[in-house]
């Protein structure tokens, strides 16, 4: 099911009736933050959206969640066609990255290549994810979003603000006197070309981040890159937590 090489874990089939537990075997961290394996973009099988901050039991906001849409489609692994799946978590990084070729019911294929890093700055995290079009011609929509946790019931929002291409939310979890804020910029490129066209923005009750759609043929690439910055009440004061996740994404 997985390879163990001396710096590499690699999955090289795809076996989505062993995700869950293959989940648990790639989680990989730093000396704060702590993810497991699963997707960025929509799942509509169960998966455990777990990121987890040092010293803090319950997960947190799943920070690396997108979304992918086609003209009337969702990209979806639990119901389209995955072929050359191939999973790797690089331990000395920490990187895992993710390729697979999908063919949705209706016939369009994709080709995607996702990689999602833990910075040096250990607050921050990145995931870059690239789409190209093996056949289909039509609008593509890329969404990059904060929130999304199945467990709703461990936080509730304070404030949250969304700018140009950069947002955050600032939340206060149950039961326990912390707060956290996280901090997003993004950024998509068509074609190695950055889009400077306004994304929307997206704002609901549990979930914010932005929409941007553009046209793609067959053969050409969208790459979706955004970062995330998470700080909390313990290592940095309540006032100061807006400013200073803020702060983390700038100084990369």
């Amino acid at each position: 099911m997985l390879q163990y090489n001396n710096w590499t874990i690699e999955q090289t089939e795809w076996l989505p009736e062993e995700e869950a537990i293959i989940e648990q075997q790639l989680t990989f961290s730093n000396d704060y933050l702590c993810q497991t394996a699963h997707f960025e973009e929509f799942y509509s099988h169960p998966q455990r959206l777990c990121t987890y901050i040092k010293g803090i039991d319950n997960p947190i906001l799943n920070i690396s969640g997108i979304s992918i849409r086609l003209h009337d489609e969702r990209l979806d692994l639990a119901t389209w066609n995955v072929k050359e799946f191939y999973r790797c978590l690089h331990k000395n990084q920490p990187l895992l990255e993710r390729k697979f070729c999908a063919t949705s019911p209706k016939g369009a294929t994709l080709r995607v290549h996702a990689k999602r890093q833990l910075m040096p700055q250990r607050e921050v995290m990145l995931v870059e994810y690239e789409v190209t079009s093996e056949n289909y011609n039509g609008p593509i929509s890329l969404l990059a979003m904060l929130g999304g946790s199945e467990n709703v019931q461990n936080w509730y929002p304070l404030m949250n603000h969304l700018g140009a291409n950069q947002c955050w939310l600032w939340l206060q979890l149950h039961d326990i006197d912390i707060q956290l804020c996280y901090a997003m910029s993004w950024q998509v490129l068509h074609n190695n070309c950055p889009i400077e066209r306004r994304p929307i923005k997206i704002e609901k009750p549990h979930t914010i981040g932005y929409s941007l759609t553009t046209k793609i043929k067959a053969g050409e690439s969208c790459l979706l890159r955004k970062y995330v910055a998470v700080v909390d009440s313990r290592y940095h004061k309540k006032e100061n937590l807006i400013m200073d996740a803020i702060k983390c994404l700038t100084n990369l």
